[in-house]
């Protein structure tokens, strides 16, 4: 096996491993926030994605919406986790794509010459925005009922659509800028490792 296969073996199975302590830990992966919970778990997804490619952004993001599907019947990390998070459409699917978009636009970025850290700053916020806009807008097309809207927080007249919007402006733009913040940080020097060890007709991305 060669140290490129190590080196991404490696560093896959870390993050699977820290996936599953920030599922595991409380706070560690998950602070409770009114009727969601603000979560640490994509900043692990998006630093798969930019720091070794979209193939493994979307296997570690995979990884925890299969654990985030597993969790809605079993263990709840939110009152609404059993009601939408047993749609693997809605608990898989954005988390997937989310550390695949991760690598895609990071590529996309460096191919136009930019900066790694301006590169992974716009990786982490399209990320974040990824994962939030479709599980927020897939609980609109999917639960529009006083069932739903009532876990998320509805009172009175409140409709689901406005109680979303306060959980993408209270939950998910305070993500961002977390991820915004922190995913280069982490993944800089994983990138520049990876740059180095593979060969050079890959570097380019």
């Amino acid at each position: 096996m060669t140290h490129e296969k190590t080196f991404r073996l490696v560093i896959d199975a870390l993050l699977i491993a820290i996936i599953l302590l920030q599922n595991i830990l409380p706070f560690l992966g998950y602070i409770p926030f009114g009727p969601f919970s603000m979560t640490l778990i994509g900043l692990t997804v998006i630093v798969a994605g930019v720091a070794l490619g979209p193939g493994d952004g979307a296997l570690i993001g995979g990884t925890w919406g299969l654990i985030t599907f597993i969790r809605a019947f079993a263990w709840p990390t939110s009152p609404v986790a059993p009601l939408v998070f047993t749609n693997p459409l809605v608990s898989i699917l954005p988390r997937l794509l989310m550390g695949m978009g991760a690598g895609y636009l990071y590529r996309w970025a460096r191919q136009r010459h930019w900066g790694m850290h301006r590169s992974m700053r716009l990786a982490a916020a399209c990320a974040a925005l990824i994962n939030s806009l479709l599980v927020l807008g897939l609980v609109y097309v999917f639960y529009q009922t006083p069932a739903v809207a009532h876990a998320f927080g509805a009172t009175g007249n409140q409709t689901l659509g406005y109680v979303l919007m306060i959980s993408l402006l209270t939950n998910a733009v305070p993500e961002l800028i977390l991820d915004v913040l922190v995913a280069p940080v982490i993944a800089v020097p994983l990138r520049q490792h990876w740059d180095r060890i593979r060969p050079k007709s890959k570097t380019k991305a």
